[in-house]
């Protein structure tokens, strides 16, 4: 069922004009608010506040857009601040990143974050009660093949 959304979010944007390339961005996602300060840049916090980027390894930063697949980084903040890596398009003539999947670092490896219910068995991509059985959900990582 993803597989047909990518497909179909594919013909979307080639139906738009210019198709954006699909990237893969790494480093650490901290607070834009974060790096505006390391860099003595004064700034109002307010309209920023929740403007997530990724900080790579050359000070390149690169914002996020918030979407299905970045909420995780968004809502959780045990996500932020390491180093991972995002997959995403960035759209011709617009700086952000549309994520498309995250990976963060845990145990050594980057790995994909989500969160699972033991009673339900279900595992979503961002912080959330238990779409069935209302209960909390626990942080975990998806084992990588």
């Amino acid at each position: 069922m993803y597989g047909i959304w990518l497909v179909l979010v594919g013909l979307f944007q080639s139906a738009r004009g210019e198709a954006a390339p699909e990237v893969v961005v790494q480093g650490s996602v901290v607070p834009l608010a974060v790096v505006l300060s390391e860099r003595g840049v004064v700034a109002e916090t307010g309209p920023i506040a929740d403007q997530l980027v990724v900080r790579s390894a050359d000070g390149t930063v690169t914002p996020l857009l918030a979407n299905a697949a970045s909420k995780a980084l968004f809502l959780d903040g045990r996500l932020r601040d390491r180093p991972a890596e995002v997959r995403g398009w960035i759209h011709p003539g617009l700086p952000y990143l549309e994520p498309v999947a995250i990976r963060v670092e845990e145990a050594g490896a980057l790995r994909t974050p989500e969160y699972y219910c033991d009673v339900c068995t279900i595992a979503v991509r961002y912080p959330q009660d238990c779409p069935c059985c209302q209960g909390p959900m626990e942080l975990r990582f998806k084992p990588e093949p």
